[in-house]
Parts: structure tokens; C-alpha cells; sequence
């Protein structure tokens, strides 16, 4: 269970803090909080009614996880934020680098097929949208000026394609933003303590960018990754402040009695929701 002293048990910064509405847990960043403007909320597992391994608040559809149980887990994250369950946006997470765009110009994209993207940026008022992560990098923006936010999935692909960075350009060229405007937020994610990786994903990074993110490990042709570190690398490479960002610094794979992780629980774990929204009374058109 999440600790009574949150903030040092897992290391997070004073950035943000742990939270609760109704039986749901969750990390919530403050200055996200600070804008007025905004929901948000990294989900940790806990607050559902899923069982065993995905105990409890799963969002994994792919977890072999009961119909019934995301569903009620649906209602009631829904239900804790008062959000319309209808508005809740997620997609089919592919590790790929294609964002969703939701906006008045895109409001039927419900019907527009198959939604295999990996980010999902709106302008839209009181429809939040989210990402599933157990060890990946769930990033959040916020346009302060144009009020327009984003939801990111970057796992060690996603981040190689540069996903992040291709976010801040559609907020730029879709909404007029300029980088200096944005909030960046990196949840909990898998840290360099726990993410070994191998040789085909140390060469798929440039060399003259990618070095600093990787620490050689005894064990021939692995290497950790420090996956957060590369996201906030392609913020800042985007032109986002660097007062701008901030990070968690919670990894999920340590911290897995708050957050599922697919490598601390070599695949038999649940996915949590992080979400953000505009608030629909604050939100003005952009």
C-alpha cells in the first residue's frame, strides 16, 4: 500500500504529492495544479476491484483482465474525478510515434477506424485524455497560453522515433503554441536503477545523444537506460524551458506496491491510467 509519507518513501520531488478522491490513488504534479485550468492525474494501482496480479485499479485491456472489472474500474475513476465516462479518451498504444489531434475540427474521430496511436493532444474542453503505462513514460503537456494539452506514451521505440519532441511540434503548428508556454510533465516510469537493456536498443539511439542516457553494465552488450532522462532531453531539444519540466523520479519497478511494472513483474502485471483534461467551466476556445 502507498506510504503515509509518500514523498519519502518513493523519492518524488516536491514537485508533487500523492492524492486521493474517494478510493483512488494518485500522483498529481503541482504546478499542473497551480494553472486553474487543468485535471490531472498519474493513477497509481490502487482504487479498483481487479484481483491477483492486477490487483486493482487495471486499465490493461491486453492483461488478461476481466471485461467486468475495467469496466468497473472505468466507472469508478470516472465517477472519483467527475468526468463523463463517455469523454474519456484512450487509444491502442502501439509504440510508435503517430498523436491523435482532438479537436472541433476532429470532434467524429470516434468514427474515424482504428485508433493505434501512441499520444493524444486536445483543445477540447471537459474530454480528458489518456495513456496506459507499466514502466513507460507517461508525459503530459500544457499550453498555459493557448490552453491546449497533450497525453504521451514513450516507451525505449516511441522515444527513439522522438515522440515527444513530435508532440511540442504539433502543438506548435497545429495550435500556434510557443514552446515557452508549455508545462512538461514526466510521471512514474521504469528508472536507469531497473532498465537493462540490450545492444539493439543502445544502437537504435544516436551515439552522440544517446551516450548519456545509457551506463555500460558488466554484463556484455547491456546496458541501463535512463528512459525518463532521454523524454526530458527531447523537451528541452523542442525548446520547453527547463523550469518548465518536471519529473517524478518514481521508478515503477522499484515502487511496485503503487505502480504496476511489466519488468519488476516480468509481464504478469496491469497497466495504471495517467489522464489529463481541460476543465470544461475554465477552458476557453483557442
Amino acid at each position: 500500500m502507498i506510504s503515509e509519507n509518500p514523498g519519502q518513501r518513493y523519492g518524488t520531488s516536491d514537485a508533487f504529492r500523492f492524492s486521493r478522491r474517494d478510493d483512488v490513488r494518485y500522483l498529481e504534479c503541482l504546478a499542473l495544479g497551480e494553472c486553474g485550468f487543468i485535471t490531472h492525474a498519474f493513477c497509481t494501482r490502487w482504487g479498483g476491484i481487479s484481483e491477483g496480479s492486477l490487483a486493482n485499479l487495471n486499465f490493461g485491456a491486453r492483461s488478461g483482465d476481466r471485461e467486468e472489472h475495467l469496466s468497473r474500474n472505468r466507472e469508478i475513476l470516472c465517477s472519483a474525478f467527475d468526468i463523463q465516462e463517455k469523454n474519456l479518451i484512450t487509444v491502442t498504444q502501439v509504440h510508435g510515434d503517430r498523436l491523435l489531434v482532438i479537436d472541433e475540427k476532429t470532434r467524429d474521430w470516434r468514427y474515424g477506424g482504428s485508433l493505434e496511436y501512441d499520444g493524444i493532444i486536445s483543445a477540447m474542453p471537459g474530454m480528458p485524455v489518456g495513456v496506459k503505462t507499466a514502466d513507460c513514460v507517461p508525459v503530459f503537456l500544457v499550453d498555459r497560453a493557448r490552453r491546449v494539452v497533450g497525453a504521451v506514451h514513450a516507451g525505449w521505440k516511441g522515444t527513439s522515433l522522438g515522440i515527444t519532441a513530435k508532440a511540442i511540434g504539433v502543438f506548435v503548428k497545429e495550435f500556434a503554441s510557443t514552446p515557452a508556454d508549455i508545462l512538461a510533465v514526466i510521471g512514474p516510469a521504469i528508472g536507469p536503477c531497473c532498465y537493462e537493456v540490450d545492444e539493439v536498443v543502445f544502437r537504435d539511439f544516436d551515439k552522440k545523444r544517446g551516450e548519456s542516457f545509457f551506463t555500460r553494465c558488466e554484463k556484455e552488450g547491456r546496458w541501463m537506460f535512463d528512459l525518463p532522462a532521454a523524454n526530458r532531453f527531447q523537451l528541452l531539444d523542442a525548446g520547453v524551458p527547463p523550469d518548465n519540466i518536471f519529473s517524478a523520479g518514481i521508478c515503477t519497478s522499484c515502487s511496485r506496491d503503487a505502480f504496476f511494472s511489466h519488468r519488476g513483474e516480468k509481464g504478469d502485471t496491469g497497466r495504471q491510467l495517467s489522464f489529463i483534461m481541460l476543465r470544461q467551466a475554465d477552458a476557453r476556445q483557442t
